[in-house]
């Protein structure tokens, strides 16, 4: 586990209080919401010198270009399948540029010089009358809550297979501590939020919609009222008692509904469909014909001077946004961190682009990393794991890099909220550990695909070779059987071409050189 401030701070407070019941399957926080709006208005961050755009979709996997370097590319044109351009400018360079992961990895992306009069978000379609799949594709429209998943696929897939929705859930859920974005954008944008459900409700024919938002978000929840009062809807504002990870698809499902899902199991099976709060409002925003280009970020921790919620574009570097907002530290002396306190993870580079699932950027100062203790099975991470594993015997198979045995107790299943970094007393770091091997999972994986993919063009190989040879036999077989068939034939046309040179012949004469014969002069 990184040894940052916040980490310890919350790893003290835990320990003071674990005598205290504590619901099983997470962990009741103290709430520490900095950088909420006072005025009503989130600012927007200055448009950068350069926009980078990383190739790669909400699995992780690679996405190839449809533009090329020096290609001029409008606001909202798309850039490869599901990614948008931010804004409007030159492309000047497609190359490989750090993205935030966990590895410090980087990944090819498309680098924009963005236009000097590209500094205003406007609409780029037509509204509809009537929120559509198609439309929140060509929107780029994608989760801002979590994972970053598509939404119109999941839209989608919610009604392939004739599944019938019958709830919208929005999240609107945030408690791990220090990240406040949704919760500003409640504050601010409750009426928009409104008719965005509306809209929602009316694209996948549910019957009822339920808001889950914990009950300690006091303004956001007053604005939200205030708003139904101006357009009633079949919506239940449901307040929540704020236990972290409350905010995660299937702990929140439960919670809500009662209804525990399967491992694999989509909400959407049981007729659910959850949509975070802020990508219920982007949707709203394609219907109107904007693009998603930008979010809100948290910026905290106790190396910022002033926590804030800003909106910031899309390709933005978190330095810039580091600098634009008055702070500017350097990964010597700081540690920053993307993703929250516990969920998150530390960034190996600040020219990283800002995507659609950075909530928060926090700036800590560089702490002495302490090495971990054995783990002395105590189970206490058993207890607050909020996915019902056993993180202790996971993390014996993790680190034996054992994938068939991680996969086995449940690794898949394991949502890295960091509950069991938080109370476990070796101060073993689990979360990461997990991390991991859930990246080590997923490459090993592509590599079978991959492996899978060449065995089968190899036989399909094999295959059209086998054909080609019994084809060429084929012919071969066929031409010998018509030549011994046309023997007669043959014989016929030789024997007629003998008596053809014959009757052509004049008497005496043996071939075409033959001398003439002189009978007047014997």
């Amino acid at each position: 586990m990184p040894a940052e401030t916040v980490m310890k701070l919350l790893h003290h407070w835990w320990t003071a209080r674990r005598d205290e019941p504590v619901m099983r399957g997470g962990l009741t926080l103290p709430r520490h919401k900095p950088g909420l709006p006072v005025n009503g208005e989130i600012a927007t961050l200055v448009m950068p010198d350069r926009l980078v755009l990383p190739l790669l979709d909400y699995h992780g996997r690679r996405l190839l270009p449809v533009v090329s370097v020096g290609q001029r590319v409008d606001y909202g044109e798309s850039l490869a399948p599901g990614l948008i351009a931010s804004a409007s400018g030159s492309v000047i360079a497609i190359e490989p540029r750090p993205v935030m992961h966990p590895s410090g990895r980087s990944e090819l992306c498309v680098v924009i010089r963005p236009d000097e009069n590209g500094t205003v978000e406007s609409a780029v379609h037509e509204a509809v009358p009537e929120l559509t799949e198609q439309r929140l594709a060509t929107c780029g429209v994608t989760g801002l809550g979590g994972a970053g998943f598509d939404t119109a696929s999941k839209v989608h897939k919610a009604t392939q297979h004739g599944e019938q929705l019958d709830t919208l859930l929005i999240n609107a859920v945030e408690c791990e501590p220090m990240i406040s974005c949704d919760e500003s954008l409640m504050m601010c944008h409750a009426t928009e939020i409104i008719d965005a459900i509306a809209s929602l409700m009316t694209m996948t024919h549910c019957k009822r919609c339920v808001i889950a938002i914990e009950n300690d978000k006091h303004a956001a929840i007053a604005a939200l009222r205030q708003a139904l009062d101006l357009r009633p809807l079949a919506l239940t504002l449901q307040p929540l008692a704020p236990v972290y990870p409350a905010g995660a698809e299937r702990q929140l499902v439960e919670r809500i509904t009662g209804q525990l899902l399967f491992a694999g199991e989509r909400p959407t099976h049981r007729g659910i469909l959850c949509i975070n709060v802020a990508t219920a409002l982007a949707a709203r925003q394609s219907q109107l014909g904007f693009p998603m280009t930008s979010r809100i970020v948290t910026l905290a921790g106790r190396s910022v001077d002033e926590p804030v919620n800003v909106r910031v574009r899309f390709g933005t570097s978190v330095a810039e946004v580091l600098r634009q907002t008055g702070n500017k530290p350097s990964l010597a002396s700081h540690q920053v961190r993307t993703g929250g306190p516990l969920s998150g993870f530390d960034l190996a580079s600040l020219e990283a682009p800002v995507t659609a699932t950075t909530n928060s950027i926090i700036v800590q100062p560089v702490q002495p990393t302490v090495e971990p203790l054995p783990c002395i099975r105590c189970d206490r991470c058993s207890d607050v794991c909020p996915a019902g594993l056993l993180p202790q015997q996971l993390l014996w198979y993790a680190r034996a890099e054992d994938l068939a045995g991680s996969r086995r107790f449940g690794l898949d299943s394991c949502i890295e909220c960091g509950c069991c970094d938080l109370v476990c007393p070796s101060g073993i770091s689990l979360t990461q550990t997990f991390r991991h091997a859930r990246d080590s999972q997923r490459e090993q994986r592509h590599r079978d695909q991959l492996a899978d993919a060449a065995e089968l063009r190899f036989h399909k190989r094999e295959d059209r070779l086998a054909q080609r040879q019994a084809a060429r036999e084929r012919r071969r077989q066929d031409a010998r059987a018509k030549l011994i068939g046309d023997s007669d034939a043959i014989g016929d046309a030789l024997a007629r071409a003998r008596r053809r040179r014959q009757r052509h012949e004049r008497p005496g004469q043996s071939g075409d050189h033959a001398t003439p014969s002189h009978d007047g002069d014997s």
